[in-house]
């Protein structure tokens, strides 16, 4: 099915506020349109998308068959998931989309894409990616921070990826340029297997963690992704 969103139907973020969500129906992936120089991301991004198909849980992700995110939606689609993408017209006109996918919704711009993204989903992750991932991943946060949601959102630190981001985050707070509470959206998680449970649960990033040596991570021990 393919859609168009205009820009007279935009709603504005103005007023609105999403609330915690009590259960998990979508989830939006954030990643790289690239593959990068380490299949082991790839190998880890598909087997999350496989338990979120296989769990019944609809994947919404920015569109394309290159890279992490087609990985990504292929995997959901293949364990029987409902794969949504949402792409500005100029990107719709040069991608190739994956087998599977359920919807294509086309937008006018790629803000309209990431305000749509965010509507449909109940909870974010953020898997490796480059600038555009980063500038999505910071966004939700924002949005956390003035109150506009209390929706769950996970970071896929595989094999070491978002050390560096997680630096910054602390780096930020020192200073008193960021405050615990938004460090906090940036729950952790280094394997496949450890994120979809914890969004099960309504895991939402106004929560503290206890003991953590470190403000807004959560660690998890699981077994890593195996590689061949």
């Amino acid at each position: 099915m393919f859609g168009i969103f205009n820009d007279d139907d935009a709603p504005s973020l103005e007023g609105l506020f999403y609330p915690t969500q009590t259960r998990i129906g979508t989830v939006c992936v954030f990643g790289g349109a690239r593959a990068g120089n380490d299949r082991r991301l790839a190998q880890a991004a598909a087997a999350l998308d496989r338990e979120i198909g296989s769990a019944g849980i609809r994947l919404v992700y920015g569109g394309g068959g290159e890279g992490l995110m087609g990985a990504v939606a292929s995997a959901a689609a293949d364990a029987g998931g409902e794969v949504i993408a949402i792409a500005p017209h100029f990107l719709l006109e040069r991608m190739r989309m994956p087998r599977g996918v359920a919807q294509i919704i086309a937008v006018p711009y790629m803000h309209m894409r990431k305000r749509l993204m965010f509507d449909y989903a109940d909870a974010f992750v953020a898997l490796p990616g480059g600038i555009g991932t980063i500038e999505e991943l910071a966004e939700v946060m924002t949005w956390r921070k003035l109150d506009r949601h209390d929706k769950p959102i996970r970071v896929a630190d595989f094999f070491g990826f978002w050390s560096p981001w997680l630096d910054l985050l602390d780096h930020l707070e020192e200073p008193g340029f960021l405050s615990g509470h938004v460090s906090t959206a940036c729950l952790v998680a280094d394997v496949p297997a450890a994120i979809l449970p914890m969004l099960q649960r309504g895991v939402c990033f106004t929560q503290t963690q206890q003991g953590a040596s470190t403000v807004g991570r959560t660690a998890q021990s699981l077994a890593p992704v195996a590689t061949p």
